[in-house]
């Protein structure tokens, strides 16, 4: 889920004076890797001397806190002759091998120590990402050879936005960022203090269905505007990490950065290799024959090679399909989609703020009329226009997100059961089937009373297969439902499968 803004809550001394301590030169077995995905050691490790290379160690428990816990990859190439950058991977649920398996055959082949944490969280406070990153760095520097100029934080959602914050406390050592689905902690007054041209450089991504898309397009276009270095990508899917294939994309953009920056000798044979490479994928989507995805491809190119690699091949093409019609189209509706979902994003709020000060909630038709549900929910189902019925997708999606975990959430914990109850029959106008939502909306019922409409919503979460008998009967909010025959036939019926 898109995640609201970190409160920083720095601990600048203990971070820095990691960097400050010198690394020690611990060896590390090296290993030969014999497929894409390195096979996996499952042990619990302590980081020392002997962790074999070229394999994922899943399980490693930290030095100095031992409430912390990552997984680690080693390129088989590992010595301790030489320094190595390091890829720190944040996901937002600490779902350490998520990352890891995306990032790993990239880290492999281009010679990168990959780090993920067990522990980063977002929908909080950050003090547990510090907490992660503490363990991580200290670890890092302490016991493994790592080049300090060059660490990279790669985050997904909240840990993205908390990249950008950790780079305000490790000035000089944060080389680049991977940012999947969403931009800066505090919008573009944040950006605006915090970065230049000297930043660390960007590698962005954002599924098309992302409902936070236009956030990220609209960061795209605000650094350019000051002449960061970045590249933002687009692809198929939603609000998630990005595919392997467009990983592997932004490692070799970091390293090619590296390159532009002095962090690493200039290795021309393989810039030329990666610009074709690059310049062949903006062709086939050209010869597919989309204009205005071409163009992108194009644009990025150009951008990302200029001054390293002759990109007059790339230029050229740009250039007339910058004259093309469908393209000069493209850039007027998304603009105007841009402008349609800020109006979108702000009754939103407004919205959600009112349902907050109001003593009881308002009623659903009012709810769909402010919110434009109707209107959104017919967009989206429209079959002449792919781009205007994505949009109204995000924007539905944005919407289920706030109503069916962020807001319901706060109502529980002020015991608002009534509220929450109304939020969440919001979230199921956009997805009425969905599991957890109707366990959710059960919890909220059965708290007020409304005992019929618990039990159906209890049933919709039965039906979903999504939630567990144990969930329901360990749950105390679903007490006053016990004594019905219903509840009870939807457990046993969850227990049968």
């Amino acid at each position: 889920m898109p995640d609201r803004c970190f409160v920083l809550r720095p601990r600048a001394s203990l971070i820095l004076a990691m960097l400050l301590a010198p690394p020690l030169q611990l060896a590390a077995q090296r290993t030969t890797s014999d497929s894409a995905l390195a096979h996996m050691d499952t042990a619990t490790h302590r980081i020392d001397a002997t962790l074999p290379a070229g394999r994922v160690i899943q399980r490693i428990t930290a030095r100095a806190d031992t409430t912390q816990r990552y997984a680690l990859y080693l390129p088989s190439s590992f010595t301790r002759e030489r320094q190595w950058p390091v890829l720190f991977l944040l996901d937002p649920r600490g779902r350490a091998l998520v990352p890891l398996q995306r990032f790993q055959p990239v880290a492999e082949r281009l010679g990168y120590i990959a780090i993920s944490s067990y522990n980063t969280l977002s929908d909080g406070p950050a003090e547990p990402n510090y907490k992660a990153m503490n363990a991580m760095l200290d670890d890092a520097q302490r016991s493994l050879s790592v080049d300090s100029r060059r660490f990279y934080l790669v985050g997904f959602s909240g840990t993205a936005r908390f990249a950008w914050q950790m780079t305000t406390q490790l000035p000089g050592t944060v080389a680049g960022i991977v940012g999947a689905g969403a931009a800066v902690p505090g919008g573009r007054s944040w950006m605006e203090s915090n970065i230049g041209k000297s930043s660390p450089v960007l590698f962005g991504t954002i599924g098309i269905r992302d409902p936070n898309y236009e956030e990220l397009r609209s960061f795209d276009a605000e650094l350019d505007t000051i002449g960061a270095i970045h590249h933002v990508e687009r692809f198929d899917g939603g609000h998630q990490w990005p595919p392997t294939e467009l990983s592997t994309r932004a490692v070799e953009w970091l390293e090619l950065q590296a390159m532009r920056r002095g962090l690493k000798p200039r290795q021309q044979p393989w810039i030329d290799s990666l610009y074709g490479a690059w310049l062949a994928r903006a062709a086939r989507v050209d010869s597919a024959g989309d204009a205005p995805a071409a163009a992108r491809q194009y644009r990025l190119v150009r951008a990302d090679f200029d001054g390293l690699a002759d990109v007059n091949a790339a230029a050229v093409r740009l250039a007339a399909l910058e004259r093309d019609p469908r393209v000069r189209r493209m850039a007027g509706v998304e603009a105007a989609i841009g402008e349609r979902d800020w109006k979108l994003g702000t009754a939103l709020v407004a919205f959600i703020n009112e349902l907050k000060a109001a003593p009881s909630p308002p009623s659903m038709d009012q709810a769909r009329k402010r919110l434009d549900l109707d209107a959104l929910r017919r967009d989206a189902a429209r079959t002449d226009d792919s781009t205007a019925a994505i949009a109204a997708r995000r924007a539905l999606e944005r919407v289920f997100m706030h109503m069916s975990f962020y807001v319901p959430r706060d109502f529980f914990d002020a015991k608002r059961y009534a509220h929450a109850a109304y939020a969440l029959q919001i979230a199921r106008l956009v997805h009425p089937d969905d599991g957890g939502v109707c366990l959710s909306q059960a919890r909220a019922l059965a708290q007020v009373g409304d005992k019929a409409n618990a039990l159906a919503a209890l049933e919709c979460a039965g039906a979903s297969r999504e939630v567990s008998a144990e969930a329901i009967e360990t749950d105390s909010l679903l007490a006053p439902l016990r004594s019905d025959p219903r509840y009870d036939a939807v457990v046993r019926r969850i227990k049968s499968g």
